[in-house]
């Protein structure tokens, strides 16, 4: 992927010398937006405020990411976060609806340690239609002190062996977001007993657990996408999540159930998954989560037709999810 140009923003401000265009001449390329001093930008900055990159020209179109350090939208939840959003910039210089029917792959990551050239957090978007909007308004919490803590690991005093992995973290940012990880590092040992340094979490894929630990830390989900066949990055990201929410529930972790269920409502029920989705829902309780599917199975099929709801709701609990996808096949609407 080609280089597209670097936007470098000081005290809340675009540099100079960064303000002109930079032209990739290619179809695909990537844009740096790099700030220095994030907290005094973040407190000079109200929300709803953004400070533009410089222009970027790829696929013959002019672009500008819009960085609002403290939200887009005006609500406290979003003024907790940092919103990224990705705009056409095509109107400027005379090409007024030059962009109109385009659509476009991108990719929005967070690389806390450039040195490092590894993103964090990566937020991938299939093709959309320009005039749709682009970004993100909760891009990543504010948190990211507690971030830096996780990745430099400095002041670690617990190890975790997860699928062959080792993680460090900190016991008193886990046991002030988690009852479960409070008891399991702080409670009751024999008089004379030291706390161990190493535990190892049986029941957890290494990923799961690293998206957990992420989450603790900075009050956001976020995961790294490769680039796949699309039926094969939906079933990874149907299994990623339902993976994610067994987690949130074996850790108390309600505000992350909540996220896992309703990404996996609003974007991941089909056909394929649905049978997986109902049954972890109904193993954990998650009543909200099961209706969504309900009505899916209601809207889409004729399973309704044939079983009455409350002989559907027993076939549910008491069957697996390979059985539950041969059902749904079999009565499916043609």
């Amino acid at each position: 992927m080609a280089f597209a140009g670097v936007s470098l923003i000081v005290d809340g401000k675009l540099c100079d010398f960064t303000s002109s265009p930079f032209d990739a001449g290619v179809d695909s390329g990537y844009h740096l937006l790099v700030v220095q001093g994030y907290s005094p930008t973040k407190d000079t900055t109200p929300n709803g405020e953004f400070i533009s990159s410089r222009p970027f020209l790829i696929g013959g179109h002019r672009w500008i990411v819009k960085y609002y350090p403290n939200g887009k939208d005006d609500d406290d939840d979003n003024e907790k976060c940092m919103s990224l959003i990705l705009e056409s910039d095509d109107d400027v210089g005379g090409h007024e609806g030059a962009s109109q029917g385009v659509k476009v792959q991108y990719e929005l990551s967070f690389i806390d340690q450039p040195e490092l050239q590894v993103p964090t957090i990566i937020r991938r978007d299939n093709k959309f239609d320009i005039d749709d909007g682009m970004g993100y308004t909760r891009f990543m919490s504010k948190q990211s002190h507690f971030s830096n803590l996780l990745l430099t690991k400095e002041g670690a005093d617990i190890t975790f062996e997860v699928g062959g992995k080792k993680f460090a973290a900190h016991r008193i940012v886990l046991a002030a977001r988690s009852t479960v990880f409070k008891a399991q590092l702080f409670g009751a040992m024999d008089e004379g007993a030291t706390a161990p340094s190493v535990l190892k979490i049986n029941g957890i894929e290494a990923n799961v657990f690293s998206t957990l630990l992420t989450f603790i830390y900075t009050d956001a989900v976020a995961w790294f996408i490769e680039e796949e066949e699309e039926e094969e990055e939906e079933d990874r990201i149907v299994k990623m999540m339902l993976n994610l929410l067994e987690a949130a529930v074996r850790y108390d972790l309600q505000k992350l159930k909540i996220i896992c269920e309703e990404i996996l409502a609003s974007c991941s029920i089909t056909m394929a998954s649905v049978a997986n989705i109902i049954v972890v829902a109904e193993r954990r309780g998650c009543r909200w989560l099961k209706d969504v599917c309900m009505e899916f199975i209601k809207s889409r099929t004729t399973v309704h037709k044939v079983f009455t709801a409350g002989c559907l709701d027993e076939i549910i609990r008491t069957t697996s999810p390979s059985d539950l996808k041969e059902l749904f096949s079999k009565y499916s609407a043609s």
